[in-house]
């Protein structure tokens, strides 16, 4: 079998070339990095060298895969650029532990396992790996291996069953079942592997030449305003960005459509109260017969203390210049938009860090025949969010975003294709307005049906469709989660009894 060294290798380049990057991408290659940690795993001469190396292997993998978190990282801090390559390692470091706790299992439990129990087992370890990432430490979910295959949307449809976290994990399972069977030499479940992997892409390309229950008559308007961010909250620049997102949106005045949408913090400064600014915008959503979906910042009455509470917010103004409601952002980006704890040193150095409270209302804006489910930035990463949308009613989801603070890395097409998988999960049209891209439509198969450029400004203009049916996942949202949880308990338990049994 390989030795640790190629194995750490192919691990990271089979998440870095499998997740969307700025060279080339080929999805299947990310079953490279679970099969190399159970490599990792069962070669390890005891659990603590198995810990220790799947963490090396996952923080080297992840840190390929993000390592653009530098980039905001240097430009919302007051770090210099070479600290602020702590910001990937830091968080590669993080996940890194739940590709040691992978490996760790893999050495105590699997090293003389049949493949078709190497394959179950890891199926449930896995995920319940998965959903602790996405609730612990604020959550990171990025990189997923669910996520690499929104590239091929024929490929993705089972996460409209199992959800993200579900289908990563049959995936691991999979590709955990093939090197098993094949370390084994065990021709039956070597063609028993494959043929479910071959099963499993079959049923998901059936299910999606299917036609979507929604038809696409509502059309919109997503801006793009391209503004740099270096300028974004210089107030020398404000009027500029103003003008740039009126004199843009007054294409719809001979384009009429049924909703604008601004991204994320689009006006950087509190529209809500803006003397100069509110009227003429009022003004604009008059003239052009819709209403406007709008990122700014907005406040509210302090609370704990506090003279004023400030908020990530979306609002909603009508045809008649009225703003009617809005929708605060509820999953805060950690050393982004607010310090998750202290540390002594670090108020100077996050001096840049925005003080933003939590929303916590998450029902639906609506207008028309629309029920607007809003995801704002990488609120879209989060299978719950978008679940508490739809739930709460939302008949389309709606993902403002700015992901200006990435550039030219792999992060806006990362961060686009978590949001397919929310499209998918919930059967719902996803509008998805950014300030420099990815601006893009995606319908409730994963399809990307529009699409603008990146780092240009523009108005996109599409079609949507509303559903108020549910998918499989949805329905039995919480059943999955919680059967996923019980299995990696029962595997556990079952693997710590058999293990004792031996020994005695």
């Amino acid at each position: 079998m390989l030795q640790f060294a190629p194995l750490l290798a192919m691990g990271t380049v089979g998440l870095a070339i499998g997740s969307a990057n700025t060279i080339y991408q080929l999805p299947p290659l990310v079953l490279l990095f679970p099969a190399c940690l159970y490599l990792i795993g069962i070669q390890a001469e005891t659990g603590a060298v198995a810990f220790r190396k799947g963490l090396i292997a996952g923080m080297a993998a992840f840190t390929a895969c993000l390592y653009w978190i530098a980039v905001p990282f240097a430009e919302q801090t007051s770090m210099p650029t070479y600290l602020a390559v702590s910001g990937p390692l830091g968080v590669s470091f993080a996940l890194g532990f739940y590709s040691a706790a992978f490996s760790w299992f893999c050495n105590k439990f699997l090293r003389n396992a049949p493949p078709l129990y190497v394959g179950m087992s890891t199926f449930f370890i896995w995920g319940a790996l998965e959903l602790a990432r996405g609730i612990l430490l604020s959550g990171f979910s990025w990189a997923s291996l669910a996520a690499a295959f929104s590239e091929w949307p024929a490929f993705v449809q089972p996460v409209s069953v199992l959800g993200a976290e579900g289908y990563s994990a049959l995936l691991v399972a999979l590709a955990c079942y093939i090197t098993a069977a094949m370390i084994a030499s065990s021709v039956k479940h070597s063609v028993a592997a494959l043929v479910s992997l071959a099963l499993l892409f079959t049923a998901s390309y059936c299910s999606w030449i299917q036609p979507a229950d929604a038809t696409a008559n509502i059309e919109i308007a997503m801006v793009q305003g391209n503004i740099n961010q270096g300028a974004k909250w210089d107030k020398r620049f404000v009027r500029g960005t103003v003008e740039r997102y009126v004199t843009l949106s007054e294409k719809v005045f001979d384009h009429p459509v049924d909703l604008v949408i601004w991204p994320e913090t689009s006006m950087p400064f509190y529209l809500q109260s803006h003397p100069d600014y509110l009227p003429i915008i009022r003004r604009l959503a008059i003239a052009s017969k819709a209403p406007y979906l709008i990122g700014t910042p907005g406040y509210a009455k302090g609370t704990e203390g506090r003279k004023y509470d400030i908020f990530n917010r979306a609002y909603l103004i009508d045809s008649e210049g009225l703003m009617l409601s809005w929708y605060d952002k509820m999953h805060l980006v950690p050393f982004g938009e607010y310090v998750p704890f202290y540390i002594p040193f670090t108020e100077e150095l996050l001096r840049g860090t925005g003080t933003f409270e939590r929303g916590t209302v998450y029902e639906p804006i609506t207008t028309g025949n629309l029920a607007m489910g809003v995801l704002i930035c990488y609120e879209a990463i989060f299978t719950e969010l978008a679940q508490d949308r739809v739930e709460s009613g939302a008949n389309i989801l709606i993902n403002l975003s700015n992901d200006a603070w990435f550039g030219k890395t792999a992060a806006p097409k990362q961060h686009l294709d978590m949001t397919v998988l929310r499209a998918v999960e919930q059967g719902r049209y996803v509008a998805r307005a950014t300030n420099t891209g990815i601006t893009a439509i995606i319908d409730p198969k994963g399809n990307i049906t529009t699409k603008g450029k990146s780092f240009r400004a523009d108005v996109i203009f599409g079609f949507v469709g509303t559903r108020t049916d549910f998918t499989f996942y949805h329905r039995f949202f919480s059943l999955i989660r919680a059967l996923i949880v019980a299995g990696a308990i029962a595997v556990l338990a079952y693997s710590i009894y058999t293990n004792k049994k031996k020994e005695i």
